[in-house]
């Protein structure tokens, strides 16, 4: 019987992921995200003056941010508020830096970790990308997505 691969594996470098600096505008947020489409990521890493990771801005928040009321809104009135939204300008909103949009990371696990823990923290926390540390440093991060292929790998050989 074949092993589930180290954590380690599965660790994409800070420097590889969508990142910027906490003072950086949810409009150039949005243009990196957009930028990273073709590489399925989702989420941008944010981090202080001094490099140090402090969370993460997601497409999710960032659309909630957008329009506020957007999910509480019925079907049939999305496309004329988005229309309201755009045609009054209302965009000074996209200026504002990205510190007031992030989520804070709050589980940072070691790269030594088993990925079945990684998963079940995943899973507890309702998220899909958790910082890894190496020696108290965050190196990356792992993705739900790899997580989730690694441990279906492992079911299907059986």
């Amino acid at each position: 019987m074949s092993e589930i691969k180290k954590l380690k594996n599965f660790v994409i470098s800070i420097m590889d992921y969508p990142h910027m600096p906490y003072w950086a505008t949810l409009e150039e947020a949005i243009v990196l995200l957009n930028f990273s489409y073709e590489t399925s990521h989702d989420t941008i890493l944010v981090f202080d003056e001094f490099y140090k990771l402090i969370g993460v801005l997601d497409q999710k928040k960032i659309l909630r941010n957008i329009h506020p009321g957007f999910s509480k809104l019925s079907p049939e009135k999305v496309s004329d508020e988005w229309e309201k939204l755009i045609s009054t300008h209302k965009l000074d909103k996209f200026k504002k830096p990205i510190k007031d949009f992030i989520t804070p990371l709050n589980i940072i696990v070691d790269v030594e970790e088993h990925v079945l823990k990684v998963a079940h923290l995943m899973l507890k926390h309702n998220i899909n990308l958790i910082a890894v540390k190496e020696s108290e440093n965050v190196v990356g991060v792992v993705k739900m997505h790899d997580i989730f292929h690694e441990i279906a790998a492992f079911i299907l050989k059986f």
